[in-house]
């Protein structure tokens, strides 16, 4: 039996496998985690402190959110964002970074996209500010109405598709690991 080493339709752009798809979007939910709290530094502060406690209570979560509102920060928000957080903590290691690996991450996406802003734009929607690809595509049916939101919906996926493999292998090389690593070893690696 021939087993393909490459997925897809005839004619589709080039699309990473399961394994480097997974690995690309949590370095992508981390930095887009790292980037979301260091965007107002006052609760960067506060949620380190929170989540240096092995067991987050509720009158901590309270505590935090009144000094953040008298700092001007929106609870409905914060409140999202730290529930979001906890709950995607209870099934991946792969929630938090430091501020190191933070600004790798950034650097990577920075110098990958510096000349593709869409992208750019489309990866801070979907990571930073975890935006729905639902969401994403009525935004863009908004603004091309005579495009249905299928074919919206089908754009924005292309595209989130077309960012994470760009930098796909420049985080790879950045952290140090072998890109090829999710390849059997009876596999011809395409390159």
């Amino acid at each position: 039996m021939i087993y393909p080493s490459e997925t897809g339709k005839a004619g589709e752009l080039v699309r990473l496998r399961t394994l480097e798809s997974v690995w690309i979007q949590g370095k992508l939910r981390m930095w887009g985690r790292w980037s979301a709290i260091n965007m107002n530094p006052a609760a960067s502060d506060m949620f380190k402190k929170l989540l240096s406690k092995y067991v987050i209570t509720q009158n901590d979560l309270s505590k935090a959110l009144k000094v953040l509102r008298k700092r001007g920060c929106s609870s409905i928000e914060l409140e999202s964002w730290v529930n979001d957080m906890l709950q995607q903590s209870r099934h991946s290691s792969l929630v938090f970074c430091t501020d190191d690996e933070g600004l790798l991450m950034d650097r990577v996406i920075a110098r990958i996209m510096k000349n593709n802003q869409g992208l750019l734009h489309v990866l801070e929607h979907r990571y930073q500010e975890k935006m729905s690809l639902r969401g994403m595509a009525r935004e863009l049916n908004d603004v091309y109405p005579e495009l249905s939101v299928m074919t919206c919906r089908r754009r924005v996926d292309m595209w989130l598709g077309m960012a994470e493999s760009m930098l796909y292998k420049p985080m790879c090389d950045a952290f140090e690991t072998n890109s090829e690593r999710f390849y059997l070893k009876v596999e011809p690696i395409a390159g």
